[in-house]
């Protein structure tokens, strides 16, 4: 069964961008066969921080095996498991949308609205290897595999999968930093229209003003 334990971001003052912040904090363990237990994670931290968002990127020879079509990444693709949120766990914490992930793709993100302290997400999805690598991927072949958690105070948890003592199947993540959480640069043209969406509202108010 895929458990879930504490990360090494302990909850802790730590100074992000020259402010005291603290320091948020998600547990994340791989136990198991991926196909038949699901991954969970929760949200740790102790100063209210609202989890905002996740994603992992899978160690260089595996891949996820959904049943959506194939890319060319060369692993092994037999019946597959798509993303699949466990019971309530997408309406718990306001899952912002499944992501799009196809056969041999190695990385997804998810965004959340509504993930507090103390709440848990649990997902189903297939992980396989390349060949000639057995279809039965456990967490422990996983071990290498990064991931990051956002929260709402503005701050990343980035980590590694490592091994877990006494658990020769499993691999847990370990936080090896936090950053200020990456902006998401707006589309060309966008400022320039934005611009002029303003320009024209502050002419419209000038002139209902005059009449």
């Amino acid at each position: 069964m895929k458990l879930f334990t504490k990360t090494a971001a302990a909850a802790a003052l730590v100074l992000v961008g020259g402010a005291a912040h603290a320091v948020p904090s998600f547990s994340f363990l791989i136990d198991g066969d991926t196909f038949s237990q699901p991954f969970s994670f929760s949200n740790d931290s102790t100063a209210g921080e609202m989890l905002t968002g996740f994603g992992m990127s899978l160690v260089a020879g595996y891949c996820f095996d959904t049943d959506d079509p194939a890319t060319s990444s060369g692993c092994n693709t037999s019946v597959g498991v798509d993303f699949t949120p466990v019971g309530t766990a997408a309406a718990d914490t306001g899952l912002l949308g499944i992501p799009d992930i196809l056969s041999g793709d190695t990385t997804f993100s998810i965004a959340f609205s509504d993930f507090s302290v103390g709440e848990s997400f649990a997902f189903d999805i297939d992980v396989d290897g390349a060949p000639p690598n057995s279809v039965t991927v456990l967490g422990s072949d996983l071990i290498g595999s990064t991931a990051f958690a956002d929260f709402s105070d503005g701050q990343r948890v980035v980590g590694t999968f490592q091994a877990v003592a006494g658990n020769s199947d499993a691999a847990f993540f370990t936080a090896t930093g936090i950053i200020d959480t990456p902006t998401v640069p707006l589309p060309a043209g966008l400022p320039l229209i934005l611009g002029a969406v303003g320009a024209f509202g502050f002419l419209r108010m000038r002139k209902s003003k005059k009449a």
